[in-house]
Order: C-alpha cells, then structure tokens, then sequence
C-alpha cells in the first residue's frame, strides 16, 4: 500500500491554497473567512496576507481554529495556514522564514506523520529559495509532504499561460522547482488529474493574460488517496483558490445548539411580510381550538418556529445557489475572455464579479452585525472585554448536556440528539390524542 496500512480511509478533508492579495481590513477578513467557509476547507493556505505579526492572529475566528503564520508587512507578504475548528491535526513542530515567504509543518493527519508547507515565492528568477524550501522539507524527514502556494512560476508556458510573448526557454527558477519535484518525488497534483486540461489560477491586468502559478506539490505517493483537484473562479483578488481533497478520516461530530431568531429578517421587506401572514394564518385557523390558552401560545410558537426555519433555510439555500450560478457563469465568462480580449466581455466578466461581491458583503454586514466584529477588533482595552463576551456567547449556546426519560444525564451528542428526538415524537403524539378528544367533545 502507498499509505500507512493502519490509516482509515473514510472521508474527504480538503485544503485550499489562495493568494488574497491583502487581509488587512476588517471587511476583507471577513469577505475571504465567509468566502472559505462556503468551500468547507479543513486546512487554508493564504498568500499575502499582508499582516504583520500582531495583526496574524485576526484570522483566528468564525470556524478557524487556529492560524500558524509568517508575517510580512502592512502591504506585501505574509504566510498563514488556517486551521479549521476540531479538525483532527498534531503538530509536532513548525519552522517559518522572517520575510513572510513560506511556513512549514511537522505535523500527523488522521495516522499519517506528514510536512505541510505553504508558500508565496518571489516574482523575481531567483533559484535559491526553492533550493531552500527543499532544504527545509527535507529537514523534517516525513515521506509524505504536501506543498502549496503561490510559486510564481507557470510549469509549462504552453499550456499554463496565455501571455506567450518573449518566452524562449525556462527560468533559473523553475529549473529549481523541477529539481525539487524530482528530488523530493514531487507532483503537480492538479496537473496529473488534468492532463491536457487548460484552466488558469491567475490574471494579469497589465498583461491581460491568464497564468496557472498556484498549485499544490504533493507525494506521488499520496495521489492514491487523493480524490481531486480543483480550480476556483478569481473573485476574492487576482488570484483563484487551489483546491485538493484527501481521504484521511472523519471531521469531528458538531454539537447541538439552541435556536435562536434571525433578527435580520426584519430587515428584510419580504420576510416581514411571510411572518405577518404566517401568524395571521395560525390565528385565522386556530384560535381558539383549545380552552388553555397557554397550551395554544406554545403551540403557536412550535409552528412559527418551524416556518421560520423553513424560510430561512430557503433564504440560504437560494443565496448559495445563486452563488454557485454565478461562479460558474464567471468561470466561463473568464475562459472566454482568456481567449478573446473584448472589453465587452470583460465589462459583462465585472458585472457578474459586483454582483458576486455584493450578495457575498451581505453576508460580512450580517455576520458582523451578529457577533459585533467591528468593536472586537478596535484596541486593545475593549478587545479582551469583547473576546471574553464572545466566548461567553458560543458557551450558552452549547446545549452540554440533557437528561433522559429516565433521569440519566447525557452528554454525548448523538444522545442529546436521539432524546429531544424522541421527546417530540412524544409531544406529536400526545398533542395528536389531545385534538382527537377535543373533536371529539367538540365536534365543529
């Protein structure tokens, strides 16, 4: 076998590479954190994060974990592997450079000891640093590496880029990164699965080209477990997120929480109207059916609650696939346009992007609204006040434990789970009785 024999091959995690062209706005943040999370990334490699090493560690929110960084300046560089919540990873030992280039890891995933490295090389031809980057994997001595990026080298100019203009022979550079793949028996993971495809992960506005520089360097050895590669659509920068999935095991199972009301449907003049007539429905047919009239608030407050999740679980549903639609309009808007430099194309291209950006800012205004990110990240006395609130928020929606029929506390999830489960089948059937005996005595 090509993997540790003891590993238990069950699920996809995935890791996605992306250059975000900056991050060190709070909106910015937010935009790339929501826009990741739409692709369920376990780990994240960010390129030019441009945050300095007091400033890395705002990335650490929402479903990030953890962030592991090599800070550059306020306005070039800066390397950060994210890490997601509860993802099953140890970390053994990590080595960075001081210039914001790269950042590397001694770490297991699911059985598997591997080097996890992720890098922003220099526009320049300059061989040396990937001699060093070969050099630093080395020095771990795992036989599984994964290696990702932005190596700002195309592999092939004839298939990787459209801008062919001056090309005549191959770099000091990416001399350097073929010897590297062949001494660290290396491949270009996306390239093996896509042979003669022609998909690019960068455009060059002052060029008006395509180039493919962002990929992930992986063990041969690992392409036995690897389910796909995957390249992106350029929204958040200039740039589109790489993408790899690998079967090495289960995420962790997510805990239970209380539900609570989506106060920005009141923002929202269409969801106003939905919750006006659903309430107006519910009294139009039921009041009235019960002599009780708290039984008849209860149950009022059941089934609004139940339409409610309904309607927004629709919102969200529609707002995804909306999302999805335009990225692979955009997607196909970009192949076009790689082809043929129309300006009408790359007018209708950017209409497509605002509109993109623009559903995707509502949800950064509505997430900033909900957790208050704007005042968590302004200074330092108000910080600690504010990340002690917002722990203290997360913990009282956590629902730590439920005791049974029997009286038995149970804090497992999937018991939690199963006894509000049959705790409604219960309510169902006893409120089912209860309205057969009402028609019953009561006949309309």
């Amino acid at each position: 076998m090509l993997y540790p024999a003891t590993l238990k091959v069950s699920a996809n995690n995935r890791l996605t590479s992306l250059n975000v062209k900056g991050a060190n706005s709070a909106i910015k943040r937010r935009k790339i954190l929501l826009y990741l999370k739409q692709k369920n990334p376990d780990l994240v490699f960010l390129q030019e994060t441009h945050l300095e090493k007091k400033d890395s560690l705002l990335l650490q929110r929402d479903w990030i974990g953890r962030v592991l960084y090599s800070a550059g300046s306020s306005s070039q560089r800066g390397v950060a592997i994210l890490i997601r919540k509860n993802f099953n990873i140890k970390i053994f030992k990590q080595q960075s450079d001081e210039e914001g280039r790269w950042i590397a890891l001694d770490a297991e995933l699911f059985g598997i000891r591997c080097t996890l490295m992720n890098i922003y090389a220099p526009t320049a031809d300059l061989p040396g640093f990937f001699v060093d980057i070969s050099n630093a994997i080395t020095q771990f001595g795992n036989s599984y590496i994964v290696l990702g990026g932005d190596f700002n080298k195309v592999r092939d100019p004839k298939v990787d880029k459209t801008y062919k203009w001056g090309v005549t022979r191959p770099s000091q550079a990416q001399k350097a990164i073929d010897t590297m793949e062949e001494e660290l028996d290396l491949v270009d993971a996306w390239r093996f699965f896509h042979p003669s495809d022609k998909e690019f992960t960068f455009y060059s506005h002052p060029h008006i080209s395509y180039s493919r520089i962002d990929y992930f360097l992986i063990s041969r050895s690992l392409l036995s477990i690897t389910e796909h590669t995957t390249i992106g659509t350029i929204l958040i920068s200039d740039h589109a997120p790489v993408g790899m999935a690998l079967r090495l095991g289960q995420l962790p199972k997510c805990r239970s929480t209380r539900w609570r009301f989506n106060s920005s449907l009141l923002r929202d003049e269409h969801s106003v109207e939905f919750i006006k007539s659903e309430i107006l429905d519910y009294w139009v047919n039921n009041e009235g059916s019960v002599s009780n009239p708290v039984v008849e608030w209860d149950a009022f407050k059941a089934v609004i609650r139940g339409r409610l999740i309904q309607h927004c679980s629709y919102l969200k549903k529609r707002s995804v696939q909306r999302l999805q639609e335009l990225e692979v309009d955009i997607k196909k808007m970009e192949n076009v346009h790689s082809t043929q430099s129309d300006h009408s194309i790359l007018l209708e291209l950017n209409k497509l992007k605002v509109e993109y950006n623009s559903i995707l800012q509502k949800k950064v205004v509505y997430t900033l609204f909900r957790t208050k990110q704007k005042y968590y990240e302004q200074g330092e006395r108000t910080g600690r006040f504010l990340a002690q609130r917002a722990k203290q928020q997360y913990a009282q929606s956590i629902i730590s434990g439920v005791q049974n029929h029997g009286g038995d506390l149970k804090t497992d999830d999937m018991d939690i789970n199963a006894i509000f489960a049959t705790s409604i089948k219960v309510f169902i059937n006893q409120t089912t009785l209860i309205l057969k005996i009402l028609v019953l005595f009561y006949p309309l």
